[in-house]
């Protein structure tokens, strides 16, 4: 689980509210030459989006001296590919409205396309090309190095990146989890053509590949395309070690990192709860409860509307395929941070002992089916949840039956978790600020 990633999307915290009659028709397709992808058909626009992902290629899973590769490469396949230079490919995707994107993500490399029904088959071409002909020249490569140099200074200066790093750490110690996405300047530096060649040809493949389409078109052609332009894909990836799985982070720990910045960043973080647990959707209710609803929740009413000592306070439950955690983002005046500190462990105290009420549990109830309406209003994000289901081995069943699961959690049973699942004393915390030296 990597905290910078824990820009979660998705629908196993959030839900949404589709009725029997206009449920996704998600369809299972396999191309004559193997390929499987999931298909929704939806043509209220003339765009389709298309998402590929390499599985277990992910950041997580790189070696030490080489930490960042999976990031360095994101940036290395948009310098050109195929024919094109970078300048040719960047005027190729904007002449033809192309949107092509490449994310180092945790346990995946993810590649996002979308684009205008008529350009598909441009746009599936230029993709090939990117992930399967790179040209990774001297110059593309001076570019990169370059951005690289910009961003980690930037990171730096980033309290919520130096505090979400920190905490990782804590969290994680040596477990993959604990990795940066970005590695450190040092080991970027030190990444040559060879590396980002030989990272592509060993988690670039077939078997470790899932596909997912949504848009103006028909599972027919995209299985051509596919066959088409990726066939040439090697078959199978090279070996990963096993990941072990860390739910459990020991006895809690607190960093406090002196940043001279106006506000104090702090993140909080405790053991959270499997997606494969039995309760994990009565947890899903019980941390939107106390930190997803917004100015509803009930850390934003004591700790802003209360107490007045933060603009915002949020927390969320996030299931990684290889650990899970509860998290937890605020931010405050330094003078009362060790009062925030404070007061989230007794609101967490208090759930724990008393439960949340009934008129809450509705409301939370109502804005987890309701928030991915909002969400899963474009192709883009069908394709994102998908493409997300397929990463962690879920159950694509469970998108259209969300809302009576949500239903059919019961108050008492949330209460129940809360005692045994919240834990107020043993909380990490990590504080960026400028006084936090002198306490």
């Amino acid at each position: 689980m990597k905290i910078s990633k824990f820009v979660f999307l998705l629908f196993f915290c959030l839900g949404f509210n589709l009725q029997a009659s206009s449920n996704l028709n998600i369809e299972e397709v396999t191309t004559r030459k193997g390929f499987k992808f999931l298909f929704v058909e939806n043509c209220d626009l003339p765009k389709v989006s298309l998402n590929i992902s390499f599985k277990d290629a992910g950041y997580a899973y790189e070696n030490a001296e080489k930490q960042g590769l999976t990031w360095f490469t994101s940036l290395v396949i948009q310098e050109g590919a195929g024919k094109n230079d970078a300048k040719d490919l960047a005027k190729k995707l904007e002449d033809k409205g192309i949107s092509l994107g490449f994310i180092a993500d945790l346990e995946a490399f993810r590649v996002s396309l979308n684009t205008l029904y008529e350009n598909l088959e441009d746009a599936v071409s230029l993709l090939s090309d990117a992930i399967m002909r790179p040209k990774v020249d001297p110059k593309g490569l001076n570019r990169v190095f370059e951005k690289a140099k910009v961003t980690f200074n930037n990171l730096e200066k980033d309290p919520y990146f130096v505090a979400r790093k920190e905490l990782e750490t804590l969290l994680f110690k040596k477990h993959p989890y604990s990795k940066s996405r970005y590695g450190s300047l040092d080991t970027v530096m030190s990444i040559t053509r060879d590396d980002v060649l030989t990272y592509m040809k060993r988690n670039f493949a077939k078997n470790n590949m899932v596909i997912s389409v949504v848009g103006c078109t028909t599972k027919e052609e995209i299985s051509m395309l596919l066959d088409k332009y990726l066939s040439k894909l090697p078959s199978k990836r090279s070996k990963v070690r096993k990941m072990p799985v860390k739910n459990d982070f020991g006895p809690a720990e607190s960093k406090s990192i002196f940043m001279d910045i106006p506000q104090s960043v702090i993140i909080f973080a405790q053991k959270g709860m499997a997606y494969e647990d039995p309760n994990y959707y009565n947890a899903s209710v019980l941390i939107d409860a106390l930190g997803g609803m917004g100015l509803n929740s009930i850390l934003m009413k004591e700790l802003r509307q209360n107490l007045g000592i933060t603009y915002g306070i949020s927390a969320s439950i996030i299931p990684e395929k290889h650990g899970s955690a509860i998290l937890g983002f605020m931010s405050t005046d330094s003078s009362t941070a060790s009062k925030a500190i404070s007061a989230v462990k007794d609101v967490l105290s208090k759930v724990k002992k008393e439960g949340i009420d009934e008129q809450l549990f509705k409301d939370t109830k109502t804005s987890l089916v309701n928030n991915l309406t909002f969400f899963l209003s474009n192709n883009t994000n069908i394709a994102i949840l998908l493409d997300d289901i397929q990463i962690n081995d879920r159950d694509v069943n469970r998108i259209n039956n969300y809302t009576n699961i949500i239903n059919d959690v019961k108050l008492e049973e949330v209460n129940k978790l809360a005692s045994s699942l919240l834990d107020p004393e043993n909380l990490f915390f990590v504080e960026v600020g400028r006084d936090v030296q002198s306490k």
